[in-house]
């Protein structure tokens, strides 16, 4: 398992920073790495429900989104898989002078025996935190903007 948290200052009101987490529509515009809201309940998001994303990445092109704790305007906390990729990931949104603070915290891993601490700590990991940095980045200007 591999842990990171990353924040970013946005110049937008707590609202307009939860719209973009959670409306699929804006997941979309900033996420580069979903092209598709596949299935998404038209209350997303909801502890215990089940979300589908088409994702751009290579084999492996559905991501599972279950949210287990939604806080509106603070806290989204869901579990994601892709394959055998496995994420906790966990948005907070906090008050900040002249807007707010988007803070991501990820657990991830690789559910694959023996070897998959190995890919966790020298791959997933790292390039994850990478991807989250740049996805924070796009919400930043989208919410911004």
């Amino acid at each position: 398992m591999y842990a990171f948290v990353v924040s970013i200052e946005v110049a937008a009101p707590a609202a307009r920073v939860w719209r973009a987490l959670s409306d699929p529509r804006e997941v979309v515009e900033w996420e580069s790495g979903v092209s598709e809201a596949l299935e998404t309940p038209p209350d997303y998001p909801r502890p215990g429900q089940h979300a589908r994303w088409r994702t751009r990445s290579g084999v492996f092109q559905v991501l599972h989104d279950r949210p287990v704790e939604v806080e509106p305007e603070r806290k989204l906390r869901s579990l994601l898989s892709l394959g055998p990729l496995r994420y906790d990931e966990t948005y907070t949104i906090e008050p900040a002078p002249g807007g707010c603070r988007l803070t991501a915290a990820l657990r991830v891993w690789t559910a694959l025996p023996v070897v998959g601490h190995v890919i966790d700590r020298f791959y997933l990991g790292p390039k994850t935190r990478a991807e989250f940095e740049a996805a924070l980045r796009s919400i930043k200007r989208r919410c911004e903007s």
